[in-house]
């Protein structure tokens, strides 16, 4: 059988594991809360681009597709005439 010491040691030894793990714990506490925060403001300024890169490719599909119009008038600004060859 174990003394009283031997289990008071035992004792002892698991309640200082026991501190260290949850010491361990608030600091991936702490640290998962720094990442979250750092990922947050993240995802914030890729929303940001995304909303200009849509913008941009809005505008850009408008001015190709006024190019493609501008094709088919013709050409140097005058209208074909119908009938002539």
């Amino acid at each position: 059988m174990a003394t009283t010491k031997e289990r008071l040691d035992k004792h002892d030894r698991q309640i200082a594991a026991i501190r260290d793990l949850v010491q361990a714990g608030m600091k991936m506490l702490v640290e998962n809360q720094r990442l979250g925060v750092e990922t947050r403001k993240e995802l914030k300024a890729l929303a940001a681009d995304l909303k200009a890169l849509t913008a941009a490719q809005k505008q850009t599909e408008a001015t190709l597709q006024a190019f493609i119009d501008s094709l088919r008038r013709g050409g140097n600004g005058h209208t074909k005439r119908e009938g002539l060859v």
